[in-house]
């Protein structure tokens, strides 16, 4: 390997990896009350406490790297901080590991809905339920006719099934498929952001779809400046849940309150915050010619 290339490996290395630091590390969180006292952790959970680690599975990806080095892949920092959150407040360390082996998951949405008991997961969603899309200036005419918030969007569907439909690069976890679909879009999703982004631009879709925030700090690069947004930003009805391997209603609602009390604190804020700088950074390493392996 060139000294080059490990020079340029070293930067990518070392800043993915301040990212994910800046979401875990514990000295730049705030310290809260201890939840044990409103809320008792149900079997899983205190089996987790006794041996003094919370086996987690979450979302994982290879960041960008030069061609023919890819990186191990690397948790996703989302995902990420609130595990580390979840363990600090059951006083265990995080261990990440593949779903069959976990004590909990994180995994985004669900690419499809399907039925769930509601002891194995927590109501409500742990990621925002926002979308924005995003096209090249040159062909948003084309696709206005989906821009959430266009006039079209209220005439009757069965007047628009010939119409084409624009494929979307997505993130597996960051929408569901029904939820691109309603907006006439048909969804290709890919295994991170950064990878729906790579995609977007190698030209393999029509549209981004991404959270608000991510879409604003990209349009703030120069080499976007031949994007624009397509539409409002739009709720969306996506739940991005908590799941527990095994069933259990109480280690459920601990895990319920645990993240209500993370997303009133601000600390879901700063994840988010993270998670956008992180993925602007990525998205830098693919204009020095970085690839998605």
């Amino acid at each position: 390997m060139s000294s080059a290339t490990q020079s340029w490996r070293r930067l990518a290395i070392a800043g993915t990896a301040l990212a994910a630091a800046a979401a875990g590390a514990g000295v730049l969180w705030p310290a809260l009350p201890d939840l044990g006292g409103t809320q008792a952790a149900g079997p899983v959970l205190q089996q987790a406490q006794r041996h003094g680690v919370l086996h987690v599975a979450l979302r994982s990806y290879a960041r960008p790297s030069l061609p023919g080095d890819p990186l191990p892949p690397e948790p996703d920092v989302y995902d990420q901080a609130l595990a580390d959150w979840l363990g600090r407040q059951l006083g265990t360390s995080v261990k990440i590991t593949p779903a069959s082996d976990a004590d909990l998951v994180l995994e985004g949405v669900a690419l499809q809905d399907g039925p769930v008991a509601a002891d194995r997961q927590t109501g409500g969603s742990y990621m925002p339920q926002s979308l924005q899309l995003l096209v090249l200036k040159q062909q948003a005419s084309l696709w206005s006719r989906h821009a959430p918030g266009h006039w079209s969007s209220w005439l009757p569907h069965v007047g628009q099934k010939a119409a084409p439909r624009p494929t979307a690069c997505v993130a597996t976890g960051q929408a569901s498929a029904s939820t691109l679909q309603a907006q006439g879009l048909q969804p290709l999703f890919a295994p991170s952001s950064i990878h729906a982004v790579s995609d977007f631009l190698a030209g393999k879709c029509h549209v981004l779809a991404e959270s608000p925030e991510v879409i604003a700090r990209l349009l703030q690069q120069d080499n976007w400046r031949f994007y624009t947004r397509l539409g409002n930003r739009f709720r969306t009805t996506d739940q991005a849940h908590v799941r527990l391997t095994k069933a259990d209603a109480q280690s459920t609602r601990w895990l319920q309150h645990a993240i209500q009390q993370w997303q009133r604190s601000g600390l879901q804020q700063r994840a988010q915050d993270n998670r956008v700088s992180t993925i602007a950074l990525e998205a830098s390493l693919l204009e020095d010619g970085a690839i998605c392996h």
